[in-house]
């Protein structure tokens, strides 16, 4: 099966994640050992604190710094983790936010969120106005989503695709929110699978395998399969 992780701050020396190119290469390099070959660059953009032009000229740059590191084996795809406020709104067009040239961008709001009527207005915008599939990163820091699943399916209806992190299924994760998680992927509730990697310390991307393993012993490889098979379309579409 080929794997791919669709959520990661490996770009180095841009954001809270890899603080060097060497950080960034033992990412990758622990990816790679877990199977891992097809990796989406994803930093933060925090739209309450910097223009999308600044962003965007930053993250040129980062990248284009970065780019002759990047092992010959590894395919990499830029996109960015999008803090959504009401700024973002301010801009005629979001489309360089997304996963390379795909139509799908990662949106990250406050953990504390409860899915309401104005917040949904924002997923709404995304996705008629500026045509974009928003992807909803770690759905397992977000209690209202987690002691809510109607929320999730109601997301899920209109488009929106739901990403768990690869360490809520190792030996270390916490048993009820594993359990919940594993119940949620055996409904065919959750689409996709990341590191959400920072570094070694920082959600580690060593877990991959064991995470794999977890959910297609509990939930089957069947549910496995179908989260890859989605990362492999958003990631073919980015390219």
């Amino acid at each position: 099966m080929e794997l791919f992780d669709v959520h990661s701050h490996i770009l180095p020396a841009f954001d809270d994640g890899a603080k060097t190119v060497e950080v960034s290469l033992r990412l990758i390099d622990e990816l790679r050992k877990q199977g891992v070959t097809n990796i989406c660059l994803t930093p933060h953009f925090y739209t309450n604190e910097m223009s999308l032009e600044d962003y965007l000229v930053k993250r040129q740059a980062a990248f284009e710094k970065f780019m002759p590191y990047i092992p010959a084996d590894i395919n990499i795809v830029l996109g960015c983790e999008v803090y959504v406020t009401e700024y973002m709104f301010n801009n005629s067009d979001l489309s360089a936010l997304a996963y390379g040239n795909s139509p799908y961008i990662l949106t990250e709001f406050p953990y504390g969120t409860h899915f309401t009527e104005k917040t949904l207005q924002k997923f709404y915008m995304l996705l008629q106005n500026y045509k974009l599939i928003p992807v909803m990163p770690h759905v397992e820091r977000y209690p209202n989503l987690m002691d809510n699943p109607e929320s999730i399916e109601m997301l899920r209806e209109m488009g929106v695709l739901i990403q768990t992190n690869i360490s809520n299924y190792t030996k270390e994760a916490s048993f009820f929110k594993k359990r919940k998680l594993l119940k949620y992927i055996s409904k065919g509730m959750i689409d996709l699978l990341g590191s959400d990697t920072h570094s070694m310390t920082h959600n580690p991307p060593n877990v991959f395998s064991e995470a794999m393993q977890t959910i297609t012993q509990k939930c089957g490889e069947r549910h496995m399969a179908r989260m890859m098979d989605n990362a492999r379309h958003l990631f073919n579409k980015a390219l």
